[in-house]
């Protein structure tokens, strides 16, 4: 399991946090501000621009073919937290390196990346629900109103996910602008039914297909 962050919440405290809770602490995945903290590599303390530039000298670097970066990676250890690896990219088109570090020092540059870059659904899913569904807008001051109202928009975006998966839309927006007025017109509780009725009959469509391929010549043979 790993937690994923950008790089304004990877603060030496926070990651410390994160390696230090349970018996079996989850791996952390973030980008890393290249500011003054300080890296043990051969012996030396040395922060991100001074550890980059002895990689350049040992005439380290790679190369990922599959999405275009350079890139320096180097196992070093992190004060209280232990060994991390580190890897600095130039991404195409980019003349600034990014920093990147990763408590599981067993993931090469690639499985990194394919593993950092779920967060980017979690920002969509996020932009998403606040834009059309009005995540946040909530002006009660009772908690429980305001659990109800996060839980709400989860379940609709949920719910309007899978519609949109089933019905092949492109995006949320598309499904969003036709089905709009209906939402803004009908309370929580129709929204919910509607959507949940309109699901069941795909659901019921797709079984009664199933048992007709069944019961079919082609499944026999």
């Amino acid at each position: 399991m790993y937690l994923l962050t950008a790089g304004s919440y990877s603060s030496h405290e926070f990651i410390q946090t994160v390696r230090g809770l349970g018996k079996k602490p989850m791996h952390l995945i973030c980008g890393v501000r290249q500011d003054a903290r300080k890296y043990l590599y051969n012996g030396d303390s040395l922060n991100a621009s001074q550890l980059k530039t002895v990689l350049k000298n040992e005439g380290n670097e790679k190369r990922c073919r599959k999405r275009n970066i350079r890139y320096f990676e180097v196992l070093v250890d992190y004060e209280g937290i232990g060994q991390v690896k580190l890897f600095f990219c130039r991404f195409p088109y980019q003349k600034k390196w990014r920093l990147f570090l990763s408590t599981d020092t067993t993931l090469s540059l690639l499985s990194m990346m394919e593993i950092y870059s779920i967060r980017w659904t979690i920002e969509v899913f996020f932009k998403e629900t606040k834009q059309h569904l009005k995540l946040g807008t909530c002006q009660s001051r009772d908690f429980d109103a305001q659990i109800a109202h996060i839980t709400t928009c989860y379940l609709l975006f949920i719910l309007l996910a899978y519609f949109r998966r089933v019905n092949a839309y492109d995006s949320l927006d598309g499904l969003f602008i036709e089905i709009k007025d209906e939402l803004i017109e009908k309370n929580v509780a129709e929204r919910l039914w509607e959507l949940f009725d309109d699901l069941l009959q795909v659901v019921i469509t797709s079984i009664v297909d199933i048992l007709e391929f069944r019961n079919s010549v082609e499944y026999e043979i």
